[in-house]
């Protein structure tokens, strides 16, 4: 009887439709049943995914190194390319009001920075490793947690923030979501810059997996090209698929150095 595999995603909400689109593909494709968990907790499902009783997931590029470099336990199957992208990079837009007035990183000074979460490499660390590169980076007079980036967004639309770091696949997501709610937020917003675009996030299997079934998943994953791309995946948010090793994410580990290093050192709102 063939094992049976469970993904689950720990990144956004607009992840879903594409992982579900994905188990379908892989269960059709390679003969092997692959469901996608939509309802485990994502701090629960990263855990069980690093342990082994969840097999596979879509995970923040930073979360992967950190685990990884604490304890080998995954292989990297692939990296995304997204809809409206043509390489597996993503980035963060640095969302304000429209009606603030603020129009560049020069008027950040003394505003308030909202955050999703402070692991989020899209929404906090991509900011510290931009900011740390930067001769003289704004001084904010606050910087508060959200939980998540549509909450971030919320924030600043109502202003109880002033700026926010918002992975631009979420956003792009919400643009297009048709949720009356997220549009009403982001007619209200506009981005000032796109800073420290990084591979996507990858998908891994655990190390626990049989080798031949790591590689019979991978295959048919990297058959996702651009110009291979079945219609329900492409309408759900893919684009592709491409290669990825551990390598790529050497990007993350230095942004998350240089992050970590600035937050010590330097972060001290106003």
């Amino acid at each position: 009887m063939l094992p049976r595999l469970t993904l689950i995603s720990c990144l956004g909400e607009n992840t879903y439709p594409i992982c579900s689109e994905l188990a379908n593909y892989l269960t059709t494709t390679t003969g092997l049943q692959v469901s996608f968990d939509q309802t485990t907790p994502w701090l629960e499902a990263s855990e069980k995914l690093a342990n082994g009783q969840i097999q596979m997931g879509w995970i923040c590029g930073l979360l992967y190194t950190l685990q990884q470099d604490r304890q080998a336990r995954y292989q990297v199957l692939a990296k995304p390319i997204f809809t409206g992208h043509s390489q597996s990079l993503y980035f963060s837009y640095l969302i304000v009001k429209r009606s603030s007035g603020i129009q560049s990183l020069d008027d950040l000074t003394a505003k308030r920075l909202v955050i999703n979460d402070p692991e989020s490499y899209s929404g906090n660390h991509a900011l510290w490793a931009h900011w740390a590169k930067l001769a003289n980076p704004p001084q904010f007079a606050s910087v508060i947690e959200s939980g998540s980036h549509s909450n971030s967004l919320r924030m600043v639309a109502s202003g109880e923030a002033d700026v926010a770091a918002i992975d631009c696949t979420v956003f792009d997501y919400w643009l297009t979501a048709g949720k009356p709610e997220m549009q009403t937020v982001l007619s209200q917003l506009v981005s000032i810059a796109e800073i420290n675009p990084a591979p996507t996030p990858p998908l891994v299997m655990h190390d626990s997996v049989d080798a031949e079934i790591t590689q019979t998943i991978r295959q048919a994953l990297l058959k996702l090209t651009s110009t291979h791309i079945p219609a329900q995946l492409k309408a759900a948010g893919l684009n592709g698929l491409a290669p990825a090793t551990d390598q790529d994410y050497d990007f993350m580990r230095q942004s998350y150095q240089l992050s970590t290093a600035f937050t010590k050192d330097a972060l001290h709102p106003l």
